[in-house]
């Protein structure tokens, strides 16, 4: 998962697919450093998730860092919903706002699981992930197919 976020960064230097800025109230390179940082953020939090299944660290760190995770998903919904709507039309700003939005509910989830650990949080934290991985993809793979068009 880490390789593939990885991948989508370096792909993403070259030719972004959806923020391309055709607008003029398009500002391509903070939506660009927006999608950037979401993704570092996120390949940061599956290579300690690789590490901490490894080596058997410690679940807590994970945990702590999950809320940078939240706070930086909650950055990046509230920059999607507020600045994409006039550069790039509602369907756009609605499917990167939602999909923000599942990663801020996945990251509180995982906070509250592994700093704090409620071990009831352990079925809903993961089916959370699980679901919530699958709309990200979902949303993803429209936006990418040009099923959702920039108008």
């Amino acid at each position: 998962m880490g390789a593939l976020g990885l991948g989508a960064l370096i792909a993403m230097t070259f030719a972004p697919m959806v923020l391309i800025g055709g607008d003029p109230d398009a500002n391509p390179i903070a939506e660009t450093i927006v999608m950037k940082m979401l993704i570092i953020v996120w390949v940061g939090h599956a290579l300690g998730t690789a590490a901490q299944g490894i080596w058997e660290l410690d679940e807590r760190a994970l945990g702590f860092y999950s809320a940078v995770l939240t706070a930086v998903s909650v950055v990046a919904l509230i920059f999607f919903a507020t600045n994409l709507f006039d550069a790039y039309g509602s369907a756009v700003a609605i499917s990167l706002s939602a999909a923000a939005l599942v990663l801020s509910i996945v990251g509180g989830m995982l906070l509250f699981f592994y700093a704090v650990p409620f071990e009831i949080l352990r079925p809903v934290a993961g089916w959370f992930t699980l679901v919530g991985s699958i709309a990200v993809l979902a949303i993803g793979l429209a936006l990418a197919t040009t099923a959702i068009q920039v108008m």
